[in-house]
């Protein structure tokens, strides 16, 4: 195995594949359960897989589900609708719907124009430490906007907490903390002239998707420009920062992982 280090990968440099459908582009997968990958296609610990994918109007994802993985599906532009078991519910950009694993679900596109979303999947911490359980009663599906929820300040953009681990914060209600593979999913604003402090996470891995701007990144000792469709890959105890080096908002989203 390489020794652990950041990665920047678009989507517009992955070659596209049929994704139930869909179109998508593989951006990173987990290392432990690809090994014939090299670590910049599969630098992930916690996280099983990100993936860009864009639904043709009028086509729908065949319903399907998955035995031991839990998806998010996050939309970037669009409208559509998912089926989540038996119930079929619109979705907008800023969408992120929480797909629990062993839950039938499905993508349909009935709008005139691409459906673009992301796919992220987590393998669930019952299914990892072989209980076969899920360790709470309710395992029903979530949609949250990230506009639902208040701002906070974050590194010097602001920022709204979407999803989270339910096992890592168990005061806040279900629908706020499904998650039961992975640590957070937020959304963060960064005006121009901005930056983070240079900092890092013991224990922890984050993934940049940036969906909208460009700007750069610290990444341990080295500066990287970024833009949208990039996701940026920092393990654990990787010195990071962005910057926002331009006018414009830089829009991203930030998952993270307790390795």
């Amino acid at each position: 195995m390489a020794n652990p280090h950041p990665v920047i990968r678009n989507w517009r440099d992955q070659d596209p594949a049929n994704s139930h459908g869909a179109v998508g582009w593989k951006l990173m997968m987990q290392l432990g359960t690809n090994p014939g990958r090299t670590y910049e296609e599969a630098p992930l610990i916690g996280i099983h897989g990100i993936t860009y994918r864009l639904l043709q109007a009028g086509k729908t994802e065949p319903a399907h589900s998955h035995e031991a993985k839990e998806h998010v599906y996050y939309v970037i532009n669009g409208t559509g609708k998912v089926q989540l078991g038996d119930d079929v519910i619109e979705v907008n950009e800023g969408d992120a719907i929480y797909m629990p694993a062993k839950g039938v679900h499905s993508v349909i596109n009935d709008s005139d124009n691409f459906l673009e979303h992301l796919v992220i999947s987590a393998i669930p911490e019952w299914a990892v430490n072989g209980s076969g359980e899920h360790d709470r009663g309710r395992t029903d599906p979530v949609i949250r906007n990230w506009r639902d929820g208040p701002p906070h300040m974050s590194h010097g953009a602001v920022g709204w907490s979407i999803m989270a681990e339910k096992a890592r914060f168990p005061d806040r209600p279900y629908e706020a903390a499904p998650l039961e593979g992975f640590h957070g999913l937020t959304m963060h604003m960064m005006p121009g002239g901005q930056q983070e402090g240079p900092h890092e996470h013991t224990g922890k891995e984050q993934l940049y998707y940036f969906t909208q701007g460009s700007g750069k990144m610290l990444l341990g000792e080295e500066i990287y420009p970024v833009r949208d469709g990039d996701a940026a890959y920092i393990p654990p105890n990787t010195q990071h920062a962005l910057i926002n080096d331009g006018t414009d908002w830089i829009q991203h989203l930030i998952l993270s992982a307790l390795v």
